[in-house]
């Protein structure tokens, strides 16, 4: 009966470190993604 219980807590353990994540991943700011790689690194003369 405990193995039942440790295994319901570990998957919860995991759910809430889930939305937790979504949760702060949610909070950052936005990426940039329509820029070009190579027209960020270039320097200017």
């Amino acid at each position: 009966m405990l193995d039942i219980i440790y295994i319901a807590l570990t998957l919860a353990v995991f759910a809430l470190v889930a939305l937790a994540a979504s949760g702060v991943e949610r909070m950052g700011p936005r990426a940039k993604t329509s820029a070009r790689r190579d027209a960020a690194g270039e320097e200017t003369p």
